[in-house]
């Protein structure tokens, strides 16, 4: 009974950790939008964002202890071979299908070069 009580208390611990890694590791990067897509798990009504940018791919969800709520926006202001300037936390853990998350973005205006006569 000890035993199946301290692996149920494992799995707990496990899972709440890779939840809070949502919320580590903030960084700011630089990338063009290569492609974008919505994934739905079969059987659920939850749907998840997902963007790669720079060959990797972000998720976009709300944080909710970051009081992010704008999951779905963002995801929609996010176009296709335009260049941003991405805040994004958390770790990408591939066993676990867990993505880096986009939490916030800013438009780079490409400058156009000054050519000299």
């Amino acid at each position: 009974m000890k035993k199946i009580l301290f692996i149920v208390i494992g799995f707990c611990l496990l899972f709440t950790c890779t939840g809070c890694l949502g919320y580590m590791n903030e960084q700011t990067i630089e990338c063009v939008v290569k492609d974008k897509w919505i994934k739905r798990p079969s059987g659920s009504d939850d749907e998840l964002y997902l963007v790669n940018c720079g060959g990797k791919t972000y998720k976009v969800s709300d944080l909710f202890f970051k009081g992010k709520f704008n999951s779905a926006d963002i995801y929609g202001n996010l176009e296709i071979n335009k260049k941003y300037r991405l805040s994004i936390t958390g770790y990408r853990l591939g066993y676990f299908s867990e993505y880096q998350n986009i939490n916030s973005y800013e438009l780079i205006e490409e400058e156009e070069g000054i050519e000299n006569e």
